[in-house]
């Protein structure tokens, strides 16, 4: 459900001019398993996606479309497709698809372990995937424009909690992507200091009483595949909160905003957060 190296600033465009890329021949297949590393290679060098996953954040893409799919949702990818598609590279997520590298590493296929939990490491992964296919990575600048746009006053910060889910009440931390988001866009994200204990790292569990106590003046819900947001609405305590009195109150798609996805995601996600 939740999302389980040349970093840069808020809001820094990637301009270092010294950035060695290497230039390579070797790779000229690759399956990804991955729907943030599809977008990210699709814009480096289309032309090698041999593989992707199913995603429906591609349902738009006719090339996309096109291309085998290797596996769908959270089941893991087909192994027996991959080989059969003859890559040179297969990049999968550390953690999730960690059994699935390591038995297409023993075929003697090359392969990448990615993890995107931060900002940095967005930019870490863009640089050294560009690197591995011999692209350019300051092509990252102009995938996420809205991402690197002019901060507000950093001495007016505004306070807003965000909900990811209503039962149980989910907030994200500072240790989330969801976090690393809301401190790029200067928001003092009223849960970033408390400790995850709960199954989803990066994410506490809330009471109802610790959140009426609080009373926050803004929120953030999150809106995952359209669905019924009606649902916070129907919590209780919902109308003492002055949030929602003064319908402060903004929406954020779960892709980009609380798992990366993909860069348009990404992008429409600081749109978004540029408008709080």
């Amino acid at each position: 459900f939740f999302i389980s190296a040349c970093s840069l600033n808020k809001n820094q465009v990637i301009t270092n001019k010294n950035i060695n890329v290497t230039k390579t021949n070797d790779i000229k297949r690759i399956v990804t398993l991955t729907s943030l590393t599809t977008d990210i290679i699709f814009n480096l060098t289309p032309e090698k996606l041999v593989g992707i996953p199913d995603s429906s954040l591609f349902v738009n893409d006719k090339i996309l479309q096109v291309i085998p799919k290797i596996s769908k949702g959270r089941t893991p990818p087909n192994l027996e497709k991959i080989i059969e598609l003859e890559p040179d590279l297969v990049i999968g997520a550390k953690g999730f698809h960690d059994k699935s590298l390591k038995s297409i590493e023993n075929l003697g296929i090359k392969t990448i372990s990615t993890s995107v939990k931060n900002w940095n490491d967005l930019e870490d992964l863009f640089i050294d995937l560009a690197d591995s296919v011999g692209s350019d990575p300051l092509l990252l600048n102009s995938k996420i424009t809205s991402c690197f746009l002019p901060l507000p006053n950093t001495n007016n910060k505004k306070s807003i909690l965000v909900l990811v889910s209503s039962k149980p009440l989910l907030a994200p931390n500072s240790n989330s992507w969801a976090g690393t988001m809301l401190e790029r866009f200067n928001i003092n994200n009223l849960t970033s200091e408390i400790d995850s204990k709960g199954p989803f790292k990066g994410y506490v569990n809330l009471s109802e009483e610790w959140l009426v106590k609080q009373n926050p003046k803004n929120l953030i819900l999150v809106d995952f595949k359209n669905k019924d947001l009606s649902e916070f609405s129907g919590l209780s305590f919902w109308n003492k909160l002055e949030a929602v009195n003064k319908n402060n109150i903004s929406i954020l798609n779960y892709y980009g905003f609380i798992n990366p996805g993909s860069l348009k995601s990404i992008d429409d996600a600081c749109k978004g957060l540029a408008k709080i």
